[in-house]
């Protein structure tokens, strides 16, 4: 008898923040270097052995639009992970005070900002984004949240996920542990009920949650 295979109800997009050193590279270590692609935005080595058959390299803007536009089509792709947001954002404004002057350098980021973030929820698949955090007064509040550049989209990147997530570590005996907070005060965390069980930590490991968000969502 051939085994049943679950309809999905929806798609997943995830968003993990975190400063560099808690590692949010890392939870790509545990993907199935087969069928989920990693979008490396940072142009370096990862932080693990790895193998991964689709493993874009994006060098500007244009080319990281193409390469989630090219894994959202490809079929052999189940998922995939992008390492990471910040760095695409820190080419955009690149390219854009090269390219503008004065208002019309945010008022461009701001449009191929929303053009990214139109995409990546239109694509049928789950989606792991990799962020850089910094610290915003929101309503007279410090808040964590994710960094970008210019107003437009201050304080409310996390607005266009419906999973945010961030990263936590700590020693375990003499070795450091990374794991992922569901909720913690003074950040933009959300999570829908019952994802993760209503665990306020989780694993910092993709395969644990691309699994997961297949479960929820069939």
């Amino acid at each position: 008898m051939s085994k049943e295979v679950k309809q999905r109800i929806d798609f997943g997009k995830v968003l993990v923040v975190a400063p560099s050193g808690y590692g949010k590279t890392f939870i790509a270590k545990t993907a199935n270097q087969e069928s989920t692609g990693f979008i490396n935005s940072e142009n370096k080595p990862l932080s693990f052995k790895s193998n991964f058959k689709f493993h874009g390299k994006p060098k500007n803007w244009n080319g990281f639009l193409k390469n989630i536009e090219d894994y959202g089509n490809n079929p052999d792709i189940k998922n995939f992970i992008i390492d990471s947001q910040s760095m695409a954002f820190d080419t955009l404004q690149s390219e854009m005070k090269a390219a503008y002057k004065g208002f019309d350098v945010y008022s461009n980021y701001n449009t191929q900002v929303k053009k990214y973030f139109d995409l990546i929820k239109s694509i049928q698949k789950d989606i792991i984004v990799l962020s850089h955090d910094e610290t915003l007064v929101v309503e007279g509040y410090k808040q964590r949240r994710a960094k970008v550049h210019g107003k437009e989209f201050e304080g409310r990147v996390e607005a266009q996920f419906t999973i945010v997530l961030f990263g936590g570590k700590k020693l375990e005996g003499d070795k450091p542990k990374y794991f992922l907070r569901t909720f913690e005060e003074d950040t933009s965390t959300k999570v829908p009920e019952g994802l993760f069980n209503d665990k306020l930590e989780i694993p910092n490991d993709s395969a644990f949650i691309f699994k997961a968000l297949e479960d929820y969502y069939s």
